[in-house]
């Protein structure tokens, strides 16, 4: 039953929704480390604002700032996030950005930590890249009385709040006060993080902000995969997840080891093919809902079989090339962690994810209006 779990992400062909948005890609992106895009920069607001100096005030000697939002409650009231600028930055140069949302029971530090996207030398398009760690807010937690940050999608996430609308007004507040270069907004999570950058990719406002999207060790809960799915354009994804985690099977599950339902999981691999499905490497699959889970009633139905490699020690990488590619690696040993070499989050890889293939993944996609 668990191949059956599984957001309908193939449910509508790429064909048949408009493009909002292109991509400038190389024909030839088809590797591990693809090409750069060539897209030109779409500066933002601040690049010119006046207000800029204020807050650039607010940072420390790291170029590091802990700021809050004030927002309405349906967005969770004071949202908290911590963000990172490079040592180059420049007020009058735009700059890559990367959200990047941490898991269930963390926090901004952490995944700062575990990521690496503020260390020195990270650049996208030639620069350093603003790097930006969100929290969410307090839910009930699995146990329904606890206080622990999530994000929307989970079934422990915090009731009432729109996270998704949450990260339209971050991405808004920092484009007025940085100088970022819109066309590379990126979004990347772990775990619950990761189900919520996937509900990013998954939702037609937001899909259109982000360049590309990179969920590691996803939790892709029922609320993270809509049944609806249609973001309005191709989406590049890069996702990484281990053979050995037992948080979130790489096979699926019907449900968590207490028997609840709301705790069903995909296949990792399904899930795969059904963005490289929804990208135009097939005509996708039909798919009704059952409970609060996607029920997937054919098989995905691909034209195009990926490229397979072994770009690492124990990881297999099998790359969709269709309108915007689908890069899926697969770590024999890992469990629950974002690859690394230093075991910051548990699991130790001959590899880190974020310099060897999500910064260059990122790097390959630039939206470009039409």
């Amino acid at each position: 039953m668990r191949s059956l779990l599984f957001l309908a992400l193939a449910i509508c062909s790429a064909n048949a929704l408009p493009t909002v948005h292109r991509f400038s890609r190389r024909a030839d992106a088809v590797s591990v480390n693809p090409n750069p895009s060539t897209a030109p920069s779409n500066a933002t607001a601040g690049c010119s604002s006046s207000s800029a100096s204020d807050f650039l005030s607010q940072f420390s000697s790291t170029n590091h700032a802990n700021l809050t939002l004030a927002l309405s409650p349906s967005l969770g009231g004071n949202r908290t996030f911590l963000v990172h600028l490079p040592q180059n930055y420049d007020q009058s140069t735009p700059h890559a950005l990367v959200l990047s949302f941490h898991g269930f029971k963390s926090a901004a530090l952490k995944q700062e930590a575990i990521t690496g996207f503020s260390e020195p030398g990270v650049l996208i398009n030639g620069k350093g890249l603003v790097a930006v760690y969100p929290e969410g807010q307090f839910g009930p937690g699995k146990n329904g009385d606890e206080s622990i940050r999530a994000w929307q999608g989970a079934p422990y996430s915090p009731p009432g709040v729109d996270d998704i609308g949450f990260t339209q007004a971050l991405l808004a507040h920092l484009s007025d006060n940085l100088c970022l270069d819109s066309n590379r907004f990126y979004a990347s999570g772990k775990s619950n993080g990761g189900g919520f950058t996937n509900l990013l990719a998954c939702t037609p406002s937001t899909a259109s902000l982000f360049a590309a999207f990179a969920p590691v060790s996803a939790a892709l809960y029922a609320g993270a995969n809509p049944a609806d799915c249609a973001p309005g354009r191709s989406v590049p994804i890069i996702n990484f997840h281990g053979l050995a985690d037992t948080v979130i099977p790489f096979d699926g599950r019907d449900a968590d080891k207490e028997g609840r339902t709301e705790y069903a999981t995909p296949n990792i691999t399904q899930y795969r093919e059904a963005w490289a499905a929804r990208n135009g490497c097939g005509a996708g699959t039909s798919s009704t809902k059952v409970g609060g889970r996607v029920k997937l009633s054919s098989h995905i139905a691909l034209n195009q079989a990926p490229l397979i490699s072994h770009p690492h020690e124990n990881t297999t990488l099998k790359a969709f090339t269709c309108d915007s590619q689908v890069n899926g690696f697969t770590v024999d040993g890992l469990g629950h962690s974002w690859p690394g070499t230093a075991g910051l989050d548990g699991g130790v890889t001959t590899f880190n994810a974020t310099t060897a293939n999500i910064v260059p993944f990122f790097e390959t996609y630039a939206l470009g209006h039409l």
